[in-house]
């Protein structure tokens, strides 16, 4: 049998990066449903290539499923690029042009439009009794459903927790064991942990806040503190923006206090996991991917995690990526097999394997109770936005405002007026 080869990001050019997506695509522009040269059924399988560590998991699925299965030959297309922005545009041009793949894998605000948009298949009630018997926690469980319809299965997730230096706990009498709790004590933690040039300005952060970058990712980040001061960012039905509230007023507020009142972090202060690693940030909040990262690149950082502080309640924003059907492929009962394939006990096991990806199943969850950084995920509570057409453009919008409070372009009141009303103009279409 030929295998495939598939090539890692990390060993190409982007000029490289840039031709081989051409040739993928192109490649794709025959006739996608017809059977292979020995006569078995073609699946297409469309996902991001992110690292060389899922190229051999691919691989090793591959292989597997198809001794089991010798009736198929699942193609894995493993798209090069170098965010999740590019995939989706791929992915649009892919169906646009009638080559959508059997199978992909993509976040839950993209799969809401595709499935607005009538283009996914409904999940078989075996794949709906794995969602229902086997999800971690009811975000996870709910994510795969779009007007009460189930049309896929939740591969993974990403939410936060706080990261923050032990040895940095230490150095300024705190307690490293007996993390932030609360709002209050996160911000007196923090103004106690941040170093400051004589004008004020800090050179260390005690927090550093999400503040530019991928605008859903900002928004995203955002969320965190709006969830866990008691607020919702859109009607469950979509049609309206709810951030412009108390809630949302208090999340902002506690943005002005790290920001201009007490000067704890700064938009010119690198921060984030890079400034973590580097011991210029004292805490942040991140997703599970910088624990293994930390473990690379920083080994000698002594770190811990925590649950999130909140003001009412410790719940953080977080984003499922779901595996699905696209409606038009001919496949689909050995497209939904292999999904099912994907997700049972000992292959996904070896998928959370990779790193950096939170289990999202019951069964495998439990392999990490043992785990203190992971279980510190697996026990986090956490919220995302309803999924509903237009969800993710309501986020950019929403991260593009976030960033211009965090940048002094805006007050609190004028940030919330102006999003509310931009996106109020955009969900208005839902209601149709």
């Amino acid at each position: 049998m030929t295998r495939r080869t598939h090539i890692s990001p990390l060993t190409l050019r982007p000029s490289l990066l840039a031709l081989l997506t051409c040739v993928l695509l192109a490649g794709c522009s025959g006739d996608q449903h017809a059977t292979s040269t020995d006569g078995r059924t073609l699946v297409r399988v469309s996902i991001l290539l992110i690292s060389t560590r899922q190229v051999a998991y691919y691989q090793e699925a591959e292989r597997l499923f198809e001794a089991a299965n010798p009736d198929v030959d699942i193609i894995i297309e493993q798209f090069p690029g170098v965010s999740l922005k590019d995939f989706e545009i791929k992915l649009r041009l892919r169906f646009s042009s009638g080559k959508a793949p059997d199978v992909f894998h993509a976040n839950q605000s993209v799969v809401a439009e595709y499935a607005h948009l009538g283009l996914l298949a409904e999940a078989p009630p075996y794949i709906e009794a794995m969602v229902q018997d086997n999800s971690l926690n009811e975000m996870v469980r709910q994510a795969p459903y779009f007007n009460d319809t189930c049309y896929g299965m939740t591969a993974d997730a990403a939410w936060t927790v706080l990261y923050y230096n032990k040895k940095m706990f230490r150095d300024a009498g705190l307690d490293p064991e007996q993390p932030p709790r609360t709002w209050d004590e996160l911000i007196a933690f923090a103004d106690t942990l941040t170093l400051r040039r004589d004008d004020g300005t800090p050179t260390r952060a005690g927090i550093s806040l999400r503040k530019t970058g991928f605008k859903p990712g900002t928004a995203e980040k955002w969320l965190t503190f709006l969830y866990s001061a008691g607020g919702q960012p859109f009607s469950d039905d979509g049609t309206e923006a709810r951030f412009n509230s108390q809630a949302g007023r208090d999340a902002l507020g506690f943005y002005r206090t790290i920001l201009f009142e007490k000067k704890i972090d700064s938009v010119s202060l690198e921060g984030d996991q890079q400034g973590f690693g580097q011991e210029r940030v004292a805490m942040f909040l991140r997703e599970m991917h910088v624990i293994r990262w930390m473990e690379e690149y920083y080994p000698d950082v002594e770190f811990g995690v925590a649950p999130v502080p909140g003001k009412t309640a410790s719940v953080t924003s977080g984003g499922p990526y779901l595996w699905v059907v696209s409606k038009d492929s001919p496949h689909q009962e050995a497209a939904w097999r292999f999904i099912q394939f994907l997700m049972q006990d000992e292959m996904y096991s070896r998928y959370v394997g990779i790193g950096g990806i939170l289990p999202v199943t019951r069964s495998v969850a439990a392999q990490y109770a043992d785990d203190p950084y992971i279980k510190t995920f697996l026990d986090q509570e956490v919220a995302a936005p309803p999924p509903f057409p237009r969800v993710g453009r309501a986020l950019d919008i929403l991260g593009a405002y976030v960033e211009r409070f965090c940048y002094g372009h805006l007050d609190a009141g004028e940030m919330l007026d102006r999003a509310q009303r931009d996106i109020d103009a955009l969900l208005i279409r839902n209601q149709r």
